[in-house]
């Protein structure tokens, strides 16, 4: 019986010295983040948009650190578990089949740079500018309700990142600061399709005037930078039918990707009041 107690206690020795180290290795990386968050905190001057990415980045990198090292300090009893309990671990990577994939998912986005924090991104139907990014979800804060609008609904929505192997990714801001909006109007036949092309285009000329000469150098250094073809800046206009009573105009625009919104309105409330002069047509505040 005394060899068998031997055992045992080294075996509870060997355990107490892995839990020290984890505790010790936990509470490091819990001083460092502790540490070099309130550095990030405590500078101002640094916009509060960098400081957020400082942060997830610094979560993530510590996260991956302490799976490591864990992993390291356990090594040799996980390996033992591994060769003993070979079912046990193949019941184990059915059972955490999602959490892989979700793994999967984060080193596909990072290796293809499909998305970074701010960005605005459609995926599977959710769309949103992204403000939270980990190894297994990512949560943006939702843009809509309809696809065709631009503004914030004040709900945040997070997604496994699984979604992102078998899903595409669309980044609307891709070309940066400056962004190809289109918009769909649709126009009675009443008005001639000319006529209202025409209106159309004198009001997107109109409002996108300011932002031509500084949308088409950004495209410009974009084609440059990334070897991909820009489209051209000034406003495009092309007509689709959809029934014997209405058509649609597509109109392409480029604008600065805040402002997309309040050109938009701006072009459309200018072609109603034009196009049916008739009808009041309040003009945004």
């Amino acid at each position: 019986m005394q060899p068998l107690f031997d055992w045992v206690a080294g075996l509870s020795h060997l355990y107490v010295i892995d839990i020290i180290r984890s505790a010790a290795l936990i509470l490091l990386l819990v001083v460092v983040r502790n540490m070099v968050m309130r550095a990030i905190s405590a500078n101002p001057k640094v916009p509060v948009e960098a400081r957020r990415r400082w942060a997830i980045n610094l979560r993530n990198g510590l996260v991956i650190l302490g799976l490591i090292g864990l992993v390291t300090i356990w090594a040799k009893e996980l390996e033992t578990i591994a060769l003993s309990m070979v079912a046990f671990a193949a019941a184990l990577v059915v059972a955490t089949k999602e959490l892989i994939m979700c793994v999967g998912g984060s080193v596909i986005r990072t290796m293809s740079n499909s998305y970074d924090l701010g960005d605005h991104i459609e995926v599977a139907n959710l769309r949103g500018r992204v403000v939270d990014i980990n190894l297994f979800s990512t949560t943006i804060m939702e843009i809509g309700p309809r696809h065709d609008a631009h503004q914030l609904t004040g709900r945040a929505v997070s997604f496994p990142n699984s979604l992102l192997l078998s899903q595409p990714v669309v980044r609307e801001n891709y070309m940066g600061d400056y962004v190809v909006h289109v918009t769909t109007v649709a126009v009675p036949y009443s008005v001639a399709p000319a006529q209202a092309e025409r209106l159309l285009k004198a009001a997107a000329e109109t409002a996108c005037a300011p932002h031509v000469p500084a949308a088409r150098q950004h495209m410009e250094r974009i084609a440059a930078r990334h070897l991909v073809d820009t489209p051209s800046v000034e406003p495009r206009i092309a007509i689709f039918p959809i029934d014997d009573k209405r058509y649609n105009l597509i109109l392409r625009i480029a604008i600065p990707a805040k402002e997309r919104h309040r050109v938009e309105q701006a072009i459309l409330h200018q072609f109603m009041s034009s196009c049916f002069p008739e009808k009041k047509v309040e003009q945004p505040l």
